[in-house]
């Protein structure tokens, strides 16, 4: 009896000290690293699948448009030894986690406290060290969606979108990992064509509070963390445009106008290069 419980006290012990001891990312420091898998950067402009709907202007109207708004599953740690480190996998069990909406900033909803300041650091009042962050206390959300994908899109490159996510965060579909993103009100785009599947998706998002990129965010207002705008999955054709800039001058005697049209197109097929720009 007492090897019976001897051996259930050291299980839960086990179980307790490798909760408390979840190892801390080093991405979070490395100011050489910002970003792990992600798609370039690129104009906002949307691909509409015809004129009709480009002038309705109505993303929720797109056939290759699927919207993740609304609630998710959310578990709120202060700190990140606590925080659970196997949520994304497909049989992790999140039925007793908390709701939150996104987008939405976490303290807004209760989650921990917004912190005002202007020109210091919110992390760091005194003597900050870049590009180190708090190991001890560096608030994580941990995030979770689900949604059931029946869409004809087998010819298409599915795009998973998130709008602004404030500091850092590591992304997990479907149990695999996606890849990583600094650099808060920016979007940040993957291709998850190959881990997209019919039926039940599952989507994981870990966010941090504080990365070596919240140096560089050091503005004049409120101190908030989450997934802050929008996030939705999109499907382009394996050859698409991928980005265009527009630059309008007039001639040397400012009478005639100009026009100068750069476009970038992206190929996922199977000719050799990947990428042209003319």
């Amino acid at each position: 009896m007492k090897n019976h419980l001897l051996l259930i006290f050291s299980f839960i012990f086990f179980q307790f000290s490798f909760a408390q001891n979840a190892p801390f990312p080093k991405e979070l420091e490395n100011s050489s690293l910002y970003e792990i898998n992600k798609l370039p950067a690129h104009d906002n402009a949307f691909p509409f699948e015809s004129m009709e709907l480009a002038q309705k202007n109505n993303r929720n109207l797109f056939n290759n448009f699927i919207s993740l708004d609304g609630i998710w599953k959310f578990k709120y740690t202060e700190k990140p030894a606590e925080r659970p480190t196997d949520f994304y996998k497909i049989d992790y069990n999140t039925t007793n986690w908390d709701d939150i909406k996104v987008p939405g900033n976490w303290e807004i909803q209760g989650f921990g406290i917004p912190i005002y300041t202007n020109v210091n650091y919110e992390f760091a009042m005194k003597n900050p060290t870049p590009p180190l962050v708090p190991h001890e206390k560096n608030p994580v959300g941990s995030y979770v969606k689900t949604f059931d994908f029946n869409k004809n899109w087998d010819d298409k490159e599915v795009i998973l979108h998130f709008g602004d996510v404030k500091s850092a965060f590591f992304l997990w579909v479907n149990g695999e990992f996606i890849g990583y993103s600094e650099g808060s009100k920016l979007p940040a785009e993957f291709n998850i064509t190959k881990q997209l599947k019919k039926g039940n998706n599952k989507i994981a998002a870990e966010v941090f509070r504080w990365s070596d990129g919240a140096y560089l965010e050091c503005q004049d207002f409120w101190r908030i963390s989450g997934i802050e705008r929008s996030v939705y999955i999109y499907a382009v054709p394996k050859n698409h445009l991928q980005d265009f800039r527009i630059i309008s001058d007039l001639d040397d005697n400012y009478y005639n106008g100009k026009l100068n049209v750069d476009v970038e197109l992206a190929t996922f097929s199977n000719l050799k290069d990947n990428n042209w720009s003319n």
